[in-house]
């Protein structure tokens, strides 16, 4: 597994004119990036689609123009030609981040910058993440909050079924060196494995794969390396 990153701030911050882009990508990428009205969120999708294209073609050999996806019913996209070559991709305020394997992945980062409420966990949480959010302090509440709502949604990212999986019907308990049990219906469960990184203080991000070969950190890949391949 390996698991990629683009830093949003430095290509804001330096001007580029990286939307001379999105004219080179093909007409169903510009279609879904000029569905956005606010150019952040037009580089984010940009982003993320430059991230599959670059890993495609330098770990996979695979060019951009035989990149065919496919949806499943959840809308899970997946390379129709290349059923071997997993990938996921998540963002959010600064970042994009992609992991990709040789079996299905998820992936999701969240600002933890928005307060929550105690309330939410009640409705999608398990009982017992519930307790353990209660039982924080209330700076710690929302830290514990953003890792538990990344490790439901990389899991969910990962079955490829959206929202048909309850978000309280599975659950996680953390262990020393920052190991992360996982449950279903109350049993463990080890045909998930899960690794939480910490690319920045603002942010939550958590990793589901099939093993546990997850890479030690992530990387962040350079816009010049991004469109290189156009």
């Amino acid at each position: 597994m390996d698991i990629w990153s683009v830093h949003l701030c430095p290509i804001l911050d330096s001007g580029k004119d990286w939307m001379r882009i999105i004219p080179l990508m093909n007409s169903q990428m510009q279609a879904k990036i000029q569905k956005f009205r606010q150019p952040e969120d037009q580089l984010r999708t940009l982003c993320g689609e430059l991230l599959l294209q670059a890993y495609a073609l330098e770990q996979w050999g695979i060019s951009p123009s035989s990149l065919i996806k496919t949806y499943n019913a959840y809308g899970k996209p997946e390379l129709a030609e290349y059923r071997s070559c997993h990938y996921n991709i998540s963002h959010s305020g600064d970042w994009v981040v992609a992991a990709f394997d040789n079996q299905p992945v998820g992936i999701d980062i969240e600002t933890t910058a928005n307060p929550i409420e105690i309330s939410i966990a009640e409705r999608f949480f398990s009982p017992a993440e519930v307790s353990l959010l209660r039982e924080q302090y209330e700076e710690q509440q929302q830290s514990l909050f953003y890792d538990l709502w990344t490790l439901k949604e990389s899991y969910i990212k990962a079955e490829g079924a959206g929202l048909s999986i309850p978000l309280d019907s599975f659950s996680f308990e953390f262990q020393e060196h920052h190991k992360v049990e996982f449950y279903r219906s109350g049993k463990p469960d080890t045909s998930w494995y899960f690794k939480q990184y910490r690319i920045d203080p603002g942010y939550a991000l958590a990793v589901c794969g099939r093993e546990s070969n997850f890479p030690e950190q992530v990387e962040t890949v350079r816009w010049d390396k991004l469109i290189s391949i156009i």
